[in-house]
């Protein structure tokens, strides 16, 4: 199951829906927001989509429409699915959510299992899955799974349907092996992150999957003793090519990159310098004049181990999924 929540972690969920649909290893999509399913839905995803979070009885029924599989874990869920069923005029396909010691979301497992059954025996509802979700503390990790798997047998023992049962993401993913169960919902590892775990190198070959590109769109030799940008931060020592990108921190790129960071144009490093302002980045080029207005800068991308993600999150102090869920939705996203 792949998860794409939070606009496909930034890349945009009507982009990467369309193209995990296609792969062969992907057997269901997982979204947290009713829009994003039904955007992915617009965008022809066809294979089964989860949201998973709980929804009001009118989301629930606007889903129903677009064939998407509903999560439950309240108490009253047995009441709401009912409502949904009898307003959509068939059962609702649900997957349960048990809380194994996350204390955020979930059925509590120390009290789920009569809930399990009332589920399981009400005409309304069809259990497609039952699933949980890890703390990343890979010690309580295993306590979790202990605790979801016992769940597991005895709802069994009542003969309880409980569809296809999942609990591993990325990081368990990598880290336990005894959570791959039915299936996994890998989300960080899709977009070639690596969960911060020391030698996950060693385990798997992940590769950044999208770049972070701007045009030039101004070149301009300063003179030496000229600044740039607000507060004048950069100032040439000498005469200086600067290049201006119309790109800045409202799109995502960190503000902490100035001075530490570098792009990619026409296969050399330059460095960013000054400030990352809200729209702009000035880059600086040097003596010569080796740029042109149209070329493309890379910012971020796997073209050079100065720019992957990894290394920009780590020069800026921002984490990976910091920088690429904060994309700007607004900015245009070509398959490539």
């Amino acid at each position: 199951m792949a998860v794409i929540k939070n606009n496909a972690y930034g890349l945009g969920d009507e982009i990467v829906g369309p193209i995990l649909d296609s792969c062969q290893e992907v057997g269901a999509i997982a979204c947290v927001r009713v829009a994003e399913a039904i955007a992915m839905r617009r965008a022809g995803v066809e294979k089964p989509i989860l949201v998973m979070a709980e929804v009001s009885e009118e989301e629930g029924v606007t889903l129903m429409q677009h064939q998407v599989w509903l999560s439950a874990w309240l108490d009253d869920a047995p009441e709401r699915l009912a409502r949904i069923a009898q307003r959509a005029g068939r059962p609702v396909p649900v997957h349960l959510f048990i809380d194994a010691g996350m204390g955020r979301e979930g059925m509590p497992d120390y009290r789920a299992l009569p809930w399990l059954e009332t589920l399981h025996r009400h005409p309304a509802v069809e259990i497609m899955g039952t699933y949980m979700t890890f703390t990343h503390e890979l010690d309580f990790g295993h306590e979790q799974l202990t605790r979801f798997n016992a769940l597991i047998t005895e709802a069994r023992k009542k003969a309880i349907e409980l569809g296809s049962i999942h609990a591993a993401p990325s990081y368990e993913l990598f880290q336990m092996p005894a959570a791959h169960l039915d299936m996994v919902r890998i989300g960080n590892a899709i977009f070639g992150n690596y969960p911060d775990v020391e030698g996950m190198e060693e385990l798997a070959d992940l590769r950044p999957v999208f770049r972070l590109c701007a045009r030039v769109t101004r070149l301009e030799q300063l003179r030496g003793g000229d600044g740039t940008n607000f507060r004048r931060l950069y100032i040439a020592q000498r005469p200086t090519w600067v290049a201006l990108l119309p790109i800045g921190h409202t799109d995502g790129y960190p503000p902490t990159a100035a001075d530490t960071c570098q792009v990619l144009i026409r296969g050399r490093l330059y460095p960013v310098v000054g400030t990352v302002s809200c729209a702009h980045v000035i880059v600086e080029i040097g003596d010569d004049k080796d740029v042109e207005i149209g070329d493309v800068a890379t910012l971020i991308g796997p073209d050079d181990p100065a720019i992957t993600p990894q290394n920009v999150a780590e020069k800026t102090g921002v984490r990976f999924l910091s920088i690429i869920t904060k994309l700007n939705a607004r900015l245009p996203r070509d398959v490539v």
